[in-house]
């Protein structure tokens, strides 16, 4: 009997445990999407407050032509790491990793729409741009400078995903994470085509 009793406090001991690290963690993820609801505050503040002689001249002046987002171009050099993202049930082949010392590189092997969850709502949302958002932090504390701030291109075709390129990702470890996570969203893709 008392040894029943010794279990189920010790179970109850790490349920208790599991559920204060879920809400500390919980609780990081609300800080982040607060401050990155500031910082989208800041942005539609300043890009729907315009003085009039700013729209005077903007007005005078013709339209620029729309600049698509592209990826810096390809430079000839060898890569730290190489890496084939492949299926889990199949060992298909989904994408190529390319990690160089600022830059990495992902090129699909496979049509993946980008509409398919979760590469928006997870891979993007938390992952690249929690990355971008730690960065953006620090350049505002000013313990980093603006060109080494993590940043990311995603490059689409017919709207299916061609190529990510990520700059300035900082180091090893951010690699092999942004390399595990993209294998899992990946899968996770695939199981819903």
């Amino acid at each position: 009997m008392a040894g029943a009793v010794g279990e189920d406090a010790q179970k109850l001991a790490e349920l208790k445990r599991y559920l204060e690290r879920r809400i500390e963690d919980l609780k990081r993820e609300l800080e982040l999407l607060e401050a990155t609801v500031k910082l989208v505050d800041a942005a539609l503040s300043s890009a729907s407050f315009v003085r009039a002689s700013e729209l005077a001249a903007r007005q005078a002046q013709p339209a620029a032509p729309p600049r698509q987002a592209e990826a810096p171009p390809q430079r000839q050099e060898a890569p730290l790491s190489e890496m084939v993202v492949t299926a889990m049930t199949t060992g298909e082949k989904l994408a190529k990793v390319n990690v160089y010392p600022t830059r990495i590189e992902v090129t699909f092997l496979r049509s993946f729409s980008a509409s398919t969850p979760p590469f928006e709502s997870f891979f993007v949302r938390k992952v690249l741009e929690g990355y971008k958002k730690r960065d953006e932090d620090l350049i505002l504390r000013g313990e980093k400078r603006p060109e080494e701030g993590f940043d990311y291109v995603i490059e689409e075709e017919n709207g299916n995903l061609k190529r990510i390129v990520i700059t300035n990702y900082g180091d090893r470890k951010v690699a092999e994470e942004i390399k595990s996570t993209l294998r899992w969203t990946l899968n996770r893709m695939l199981a819903r085509t």
